[in-house]
């Protein structure tokens, strides 16, 4: 039994790690030629089922005429899913996520907005420092957010927030389309 804790406590540790090397940009990003859409899919697919399993009805809207961008699909994968997972635990009682893309001049937005209990403006300033979380103990690292904040800054790109209690959040990740490649490899 004292075995299994140790193993149990060992794997959290391990994902902790993980997620703070990706905060302070340790772990380089393995670049490709990546369409935004497909992993959108690919990572809705997972959540349909159980957002209806919890009353949340799962709305995709994706462009499709969206322009490849230099990125790593894991780690855009994994901005959406911290994304995503905030977002259903969010809305207790239900309620609707939508994730959107769309093509801009210079980048590509991915949107992901949710009817949930929404956040003060004093919880908004904090949601990007490691370890800051509002969730009950056991429940959450406060790794999330500055982990996708820690990847959306490596790509190059930016993060917008939008959030009103009771209403809802929405956040704004856009990636660049021109030069993605070029982007501070050293920053």
């Amino acid at each position: 039994q004292d075995i299994e804790k140790i193993e149990s406590a060992s794997l959290h540790a391990r994902e902790v790690i993980k997620k703070l090397l990706v905060f302070a940009r340790q772990m380089p990003p393995e670049k490709t030629q990546v369409n935004l859409d497909q992993v959108v899919e690919e990572t809705l697919d997972f959540f349909e089922a159980r957002g209806a399993e919890i009353g949340i009805e799962v709305e995709c809207s994706l462009s499709r005429d969206l322009p490849e961008i230099t990125a790593d699909p894991a780690q855009l994968n994994q901005v959406l899913v911290n994304l995503v997972v905030n977002a259903l635990q969010a809305m207790p009682e239900g309620g609707k996520l939508t994730v959107r893309t769309r093509a801009c001049e210079n980048d590509v937005s991915l949107i992901v907005e949710d009817t949930g209990t929404g956040m003060s403006e004093d919880v908004q300033e904090q949601i990007f420092v490691p370890f800051f979380t509002t969730k009950d103990v056991g429940e959450g690292t406060g790794l999330g957010l500055p982990v996708v904040h820690g990847i959306v800054t490596s790509h190059g790109g930016s993060i917008q927030v939008e959030s009103k209690l009771g209403r809802g959040t929405r956040f704004e990740i856009r990636l660049p389309v021109e030069g993605s490649q070029s982007v501070k490899e050293n920053g």
